[in-house]
């Protein structure tokens, strides 16, 4: 099924009109030879679904389906919906995965976040959300999965740019100071480097400026490493893995589904003497791998939970996540602001120097999510459909400092999010900009998660494909026919202000600030019919003047009517880059004035390495390879 998605998203530009209604015809034929012997909500029918994908837009490039379409006939298969936002209650979802209910959508009022008193009372919980119609959905982590690194607190230099002495680079991170696991990282003497294989993590020598193998750390068959950190001040490596679930843990789980038969682990290593890597200490925790994140010596892991539906009333450990082999109390988990939920989302901390205990943990039950890491708060966020098409997407706010998790507020906005960076904090105060059926929004929050701000009715008819937060300042792209980004001033959190908007051919779905001044955008050139893709394009805005942003010309010329050419690159043996989904994949380090970029091509991946030549003000290619495999 996998395969015959990518073949299907994978089309020569020139069929990309095709590939819409091919793409979306599969999926109808799939579900309904599927559901042959299968009794399903009329809300699920393949002959509303493909009516439903009909009156949608969708984005007009393949990244979309990859992970929409390939997700959705998974889900068929496996009776489990897989989307990457929102849930799906008893109704149906568009293609950002936004759930459309019969019924308005009921959500609590209150500002505080509810602490289950009892495990029966999570059990109900539980069993509402089974009854809807049978059917349940749970989101599954774009990788947070979509697009930038994050300056969004007021620094204004990449956190992916050269550390402090200007040795090396690091995992381009979505938010400055706030660590990211990699498959690939260095301390800049050593290389570290996931093997295809998944259990071993080589150690290079590149001191010599020569590449060589110098030691390998190789965990068990029962581990596959998703992800790794190196702590270079306490010389420490810690691998995050999916873990296979032993026969005695399935006696613990008796009765369970076979999905929850998974464990995320933590095995952390000192690296003091790399000659010999000591294995230090290990955590569990109950679900699939999601994200993790590293800050002050401490390692907070996320999961996700999925019940099943063998859930036992007086057997709490067939719905309740387990940490460390023990289930999580009820006081430990945050209940959702409505009535259902069947999925929790995970949150372990654990201090690095004590590698075989956590430090706290809390699960957010939910009916899926995905969620921003700011310097201080964990944003988990919801999206759903209400009658008339509207959106709501709710907030819950846990706040972490030193290892500590605290339930802190809960909220909920106007519409839906692009991705997470979409929201940002600042000052305390959350901003976001969302899309709303037809109209787009900025969105200001307090602390408490109140409404301070508002800007409704923006770019009727488009979508918010893209955004970036710096300072006061944010910048975000949609997408119709023509690629407006807009620049929005948030000075006064109580009054924001759209400064201006430019408009041009494509659309960017990765912004990020090169510099003063700069602003990097990667997406996809398109034709003025708005169909036709012509490759991944990259483009440089002055954002100087936030209320005249323009994307640069090639020559210092006043008449910009007779600008032929502009500060632009289209790689046109690119279908798609991974920027559009995966921020890791990018390097972008002004510092040294290197662009590094990964996407599809005819023939498989291909990697990019470019300069920006500020003299003659164009993208410059200094390398190209192909990079099939892992």
């Amino acid at each position: 099924m996998e395969e015959r998605s990518e073949k299907c998203m994978r089309r020569e530009n020139e069929h990309e009109k095709k590939q819409n209604g091919y793409c979306e015809q599969d999926m109808v034929d799939q579900i309904a030879r599927l559901s042959e012997n299968t009794e399903v909500p009329d809300s699920l029918r393949p002959e509303n679904i493909e009516r439903l994908l009909k009156g949608k837009k969708q984005k007009k490039h393949f990244h979309s389906y990859r992970i929409g379409l390939a997700a959705a006939c998974v889900a068929v298969v496996t009776g489990i919906i897989v989307w990457q936002y929102g849930s799906l209650h008893h109704g149906m979802i568009d293609s950002k995965g936004v759930s459309a209910d019969n019924a308005e959508r009921k959500i609590s009022g209150s500002r505080k976040i509810r602490i289950a008193e009892s495990y029966d009372e999570i059990y109900k919980y539980i069993k509402r959300s089974q009854g809807n119609e049978g059917i349940a959905m749970y989101a599954r982590s774009g990788n947070e999965t979509s697009a930038a690194a994050d300056t969004g607190s007021g620094n204004e230099t990449s956190a992916a740019a050269v550390d402090a002495d200007g040795g090396y680079s690091q995992t381009n991170v979505r938010q400055s100071g706030v660590d990211e696991g990699d498959i690939a990282k260095t301390d800049g003497t050593y290389l570290y480097v996931r093997e295809d294989n998944g259990r071993t993590i080589d150690i290079i020598d590149a001191g010599k400026g020569q590449l060589e193998k110098y030691n390998e750390i190789t965990l068990e068959k029962e581990y596959m490493v998703q992800e790794f950190y190196i702590d270079t001040d306490r010389k420490k490596l810690v691998a995050v893995c999916q873990k296979e679930c032993t026969d005695a843990d399935n006696k613990k789980q008796v009765g369970t589904d076979v999905r929850q038969q998974t464990k995320t682990a933590a095995v952390t290593y000192d690296i003091s003497d790399i000659k010999k890597p000591v294995k230090e200490g290990e955590v569990t925790q109950s679900g699939t791998y999601n994200s993790s994140r590293m800050a002050d010596g401490y390692l907070y892991l996320f999961s996700e939970y999925y019940t099943g539906s063998n859930v036992v009333k007086d057997k709490p450990v067939t719905y309740v996540p387990m940490v460390n082999d023990k289930a999580m109390s009820q006081s430990s988990i945050c209940l959702p602001p409505e009535n259902c939920g069947m999925m929790y989302e995970v949150i372990s901390s654990v201090d690095i120097s004590k590698p075989d205990e956590t430090a706290d943990h809390k699960a957010i039950l939910s009916e899926g999510g995905q969620m921003y890491v700011s310097k201080k708060n964990i944003y988990y966020y919801e999206s759903g459909w209400q009658q008339d098409n509207q959106t709501v997407t709710t907030l819950r706010k846990i706040s972490y400092n030193k290892g500590k998790l605290k339930a802190a507020a809960q909220g909920k906005v106007k519409g839906y999010l692009n991705d997470t960076f979409s929201l940002d904090e600042y000052k305390g105060n959350l901003r976001l900009f969302t899309t709303n059926n037809d109209e787009n929004l900025v969105t200001i929050l307090d602390k408490k998660l109140d409404k301070i701000s508002t800007i409704e009715n923006l770019a009727k008819g488009e979508t918010i494909y893209s955004a970036r937060f710096m300072g006061e300042s944010g910048y975000f792209v949609t997408y119709e026919q023509v690629d407006p980004l807009f620049s929005v001033d948030l000075s006064d959190p109580e009054k924001p202000k759209i400064l201006g908007k430019l408009k041009i051919p494509g659309f960017s779905e990765y912004l990020h600030f090169y510099g003063e001044n700069l602003l990097l955008g990667i997406g996809m050139d398109v034709d003025e019919d708005g169909f036709t893709t012509n490759g991944v394009k990259l483009s440089m805005f002055d954002i100087s003047d936030s209320s005249d942003v323009k994307e640069i010309p090639m020559f210092d010329i006043s008449d910009r009517s007779d600008v032929k050419e502009e500060s632009t690159l289209v790689l046109d043996d690119l279908y798609g880059s991974h920027a559009a989904y995966d921020y890791k994949s990018v390097l972008a380090d002004p510092e040294k004035n290197v662009i590094g970029l990964s996407g599809y091509s005819q023939n498989g991946e291909s990697y990019y390495l470019l300069t920006y030549n500020r003299t003659d003000r164009k993208f410059e290619t200094i390398l190209q390879e192909e990079v099939n495999g892992n």
